[in-house]
């Protein structure tokens, strides 16, 4: 049967009605969501155009009573006894906590583990940024890591601070969002290791033992270049290894046949260990150089040989613990470890992230009360030869990004790592070497 023509008429009106009420609820929906994004703080979901905006930092992760430092680094893996800088960086917030905090603010650290893999880094990244919302990133492990992230972190505005690789890609751009690295990087550090196997130990065969990738390539150049200013000098052997690498004995066999008068090693700890046993073994007996990450640490002398690993010479942009016992700072440090983490050498990877986190919080400290990234920023550019860490002298500047470009020269003697020289720096700007 047909609708009456009054029926009609009516069910005209009730859909109007429905209408008007629908489109009254999604203009109040629209109001209230554009209200409450206008008086929303800087959150993830603002995150995304970040690059969008006029100002070149953002201000994160800082409340009235807590500043939150994130961290990405490997807890588990092939290579976790690296991640463990991140206790050391815990300790030293909890001395700072036990204190008084900074300005009244409580220091606390998230790090995630990316069992050193890029590609877990990639996905860890957005938690630390657009979830937890950290003020900035400390010490994140890693060359490969951090540029698999470079890209998303500058998009986002993302301040690295003190990074555990040295190369030096991410400080020698100046780029306003990657502030120095927690170790010497891998280039001056080569040009510091060759001055003194020639100006002091008077070498002038050079056989170099490099790990063949981003970490050890860099080294292995920056010898290459820095060679010729030395009359006399040169590369004898050139001798690369991969990661992985066990056995060490054709090396060992490349380096004795070359007859050098040292050997310059850019190696990690392991493959240094096994390297300097294989040598030890063949009878070498020259002078052994090598970075600060493969010989500065008394583990070696187990991992090596005590007899292998004596006399081993390294670099370092602090004392090992061992060395300096009655310095106040490693009083402080040690019982602060052992007390927090009683089951790490002080020796270990810790010392890092102690003393990276004692330049963030003299940096923060600097800031004032009133935090934010750009007084942040500005902070760390008045730090000029600051000596008050671990490390030999930190200094910054809007021309320099580098942070540490001082270090000791150590020797392994007795089971310990002890300095042989004072502060030796390396000025970027110049290229020219200082000694104390």
């Amino acid at each position: 049967m047909g609708l009456t023509k009054n029926l009609k008429n009516k069910i005209i009106i009730l859909r109007v009605v429905i209408l008007k009420k629908i489109s009254l609820l999604f203009f109040v929906s629209l109001l209230v969501f554009v209200l409450a994004a206008c008086n929303e703080t800087t959150t993830g979901s603002q995150l995304n155009n970040a690059k969008d905006d006029d100002e070149l930092y953002v201000t994160r992760g800082v409340t009235n009573d807590k500043i939150l430092i994130g961290n990405i680094s490997p807890h588990t893996g092939p290579i976790a006894e690296s991640g463990t800088a991140r206790y050391g960086t815990e300790a030293y917030f909890n001395y700072i906590n036990e204190n008084g905090g900074v300005h009244g603010r409580q220091l606390e650290l998230i790090s995630y583990d990316d069992q050193y893999q890029p590609s877990q880094t990639v996905q860890v990244a957005p938690r630390l940024v657009e979830e937890d919302e950290v003020f900035l990133l400390l010490s994140n492990q890693g060359t490969a890591n951090n540029f698999a992230v470079k890209d998303y972190y500058e998009e986002n505005k993302v301040v690295s601070f003190l990074i555990n690789t040295g190369a030096p890609d991410f400080t020698a751009t100046k780029n306003p969002y990657w502030l120095g690295t927690g170790l010497t990087v891998y280039n001056i550090e080569a040009e510091i290791l060759l001055e003194y196997a020639i100006n002091e130990i008077g070498a002038k065969k050079i056989a170099v033992v490099y790990q063949n990738d981003d970490f050890g390539n860099v080294g292995f150049d920056a010898v290459k270049k820095a060679i010729g200013k030395y009359e006399g000098a040169e590369i004898i052997a050139e001798v690369p290894y991969v990661t992985g690498n066990e056995d060490f004995s054709s090396q060992a066999v490349k380096i004795k046949d070359s007859n050098p008068d040292a050997v310059l090693s850019f190696s990690l700890s392991g493959p240094t260990a096994s390297l300097k046993k294989s040598m030890y073994d063949l009878g070498i007996d020259v002078p052994f150089l090598v970075t600060g990450l493969g010989g500065n640490n008394t583990n070696q002398f187990e991992l090596a040989g005590a007899e292998a690993w004596e006399g081993t010479i390294s670099s370092t942009p602090y004392f090992n613990p061992t060395s300096a016992p009655d310095d106040p700072q490693m009083k402080v440090y040690a019982e602060q470890l052992a007390k927090d983490f009683p089951d790490l050498p002080i020796d270990g990877f810790a010392q890092s992230g102690w003393a990276s986190a004692q330049v963030l919080v003299e940096a923060l400290e600097r800031a004032g009360e009133d935090l934010t990234m750009e007084k942040f920023v500005e902070a760390v550019y008045t730090l000029e030869d600051w000596d008050g860490s671990m490390y030999a002298s930190v200094s910054f500047s809007k021309e320099n990004h580098y942070g540490l470009t001082s270090v000791y020269i150590t020797e392994a003697k007795d089971g310990k790592i002890t300095p042989i020289t004072g502060k030796i720096t390396y000025d970027p700007e110049t290229g020219e070497i200082s000694s104390e």
